[in-house]
Order: C-alpha cells, then structure tokens, then sequence
C-alpha cells in the first residue's frame, strides 16, 4: 500500500506559461519557491510553514522538492509538465518520506 497522493489537471496554455505558475507560490500561499538544485525556500498558508528543498529543475518539464513542516511528516513533491495537443498537462505526486533517526552512541 502506498500514501502517494496523485492529481493531473490540464491546462489550455504552453508549457512556458504553465510553468510561470508552476514555480510561482501563490498557488499554495505566500513564500519563495526557488528553483535551484540544493536551494531551500518555504511556502506559509494562514499559521502552517512548510520548508523546503529543491532536488531537480528541469525548467518547464519538472520540478521536485521535499518540504515538512515541524507539525507533519517530510514529504516529496514531484510536478511534471507534458505538452498536449490542447496545451499542458500537469501531474502532481506527493509521497511521504521515511525518515529515521540515527544514534552515534557508541558503548565502551
């Protein structure tokens, strides 16, 4: 069983415009979404903060990110671009992230 979440929408504009709101965060509330490898940024809606990483940017085709809050598990979030004949399709899959914790106790 998996916790993937998935969605497609697609929209009547090219990939070029889709993806201006793709990376814009007024989508998901206020904050800075940047769009760099290894750059972290944040997304605020009302009292929620999620924090995040950027993993991949292919401009225009995909972009993906890990964020959490500190209330919430870690989660990844892949968005993909595909042009279709009537403009973009956008799919969008988040899925949790295991995390464990690690000890460097060592014992004498």
């Amino acid at each position: 069983m998996t916790d993937t979440v998935h969605r497609e929408l697609d929209l009547p504009c090219s990939p070029s415009e889709a993806w201006k709101h793709v990376i814009d965060p007024s989508w998901l509330g206020d904050g800075e979404v940047p769009i760099v490898p290894g750059a972290d940024g944040w997304i605020s809606e009302g009292d929620d903060v999620h924090y995040l990483i950027v993993e991949e940017v292919d401009e225009e085709n995909r972009l993906v990110y890990r964020w959490a809050t500190f209330a919430d598990a870690p989660s990844r979030v892949e968005i993909e671009l595909t042009p279709t004949p009537e403009g973009t399709r956008i799919s969008i899959s988040e899925s949790p992230i295991e995390v464990k914790a690690q000890s460097s106790l060592i014992l004498r």
